[in-house]
């Protein structure tokens, strides 16, 4: 479970954040909605350790992780797919997979097989460098990346831009996966209606602020729309 507390984070003096607090259960998925440059990428990198709170707390499964690096946040049990890959262009896909696993240093090999079952198109590709793959392939590399850590929470940037809809359609169906095997997922997704398919809570920010927080059930589509339109 993730526990964002009263966060505060920007660049350099330019504030983005401004005491946000978000919550990530286990088994559930919890998408942050609203307009572009609201700071949704912000508070995934601030989760993520990329980016420094500069006020507030950020705990992962009861353990405060506030002013740990990213690599240790890693081990603590966070995978991250950011926006646009970060995959490694040159490594193979397999050696992007070993990558990941390693140095997160705690997860088995059994998670690799995990991924894979997943996202089987990858299986046929895994002699093939990263840089070749497809749009729609890359992404789902970079998930099965966060996925063989073994995390206790995957946290996902934009997974499915610019990706086709039969791509879409496996992403959202392996999310729905891991979180109903107990990872709690937090998720920034760009596309409205699968954002809504996908959330159990929904938090909505707007100029840096949560503007609502609360189960799928408490927003309907409309509301969802004025909202994010504010």
């Amino acid at each position: 479970m993730l526990e964002v507390e009263g966060v505060g984070a920007g660049y350099g003096r330019a504030r983005v954040l401004f005491d946000v607090s978000v919550r990530a259960e286990a088994g559930a998925v919890t998408c942050v909605l609203g307009r572009n440059g609201v700071g949704k990428t912000t508070l995934l990198d601030t989760v993520a350790g990329l980016l420094p709170a500069v006020s507030g707390r950020i705990a992962l499964d009861g353990r405060d992780v506030t002013r740990l690096r990213p690599h240790l946040r890693v081990r603590a049990g966070l995978g991250y797919a950011p926006q646009g890959h970060g995959t490694f262009a040159p490594l193979t896909v397999a050696e992007n997979i070993a990558v990941a696993r390693e140095a997160a240093g705690r997860a088995g090999p059994e998670a690799v097989q995990d991924a894979l079952e997943l996202f089987p198109r990858l299986r046929p590709l895994l002699d093939r460098r990263a840089g070749l793959l497809s749009g729609g392939q890359a992404q789902q590399l970079a998930i099965a990346r966060a996925l063989v850590t073994a995390p206790k929470l995957l946290v996902l940037d934009e997974p499915t831009e610019g990706i086709q809809p039969s791509i879409v359609a496996e992403i959202e169906a392996a999310i729905r996966a891991v979180a109903a095997r107990g990872t709690a997922v937090l998720l920034v997704e760009q596309y409205m209606d699968v954002a809504l398919r996908l959330a159990d809570h929904a938090v909505v920010l707007d100029a840096g602020r949560v503007v609502h927080s609360g189960p799928r059930a408490s927003l309907d589509d409309a509301d969802a729309r004025r909202l994010i339109a504010i």
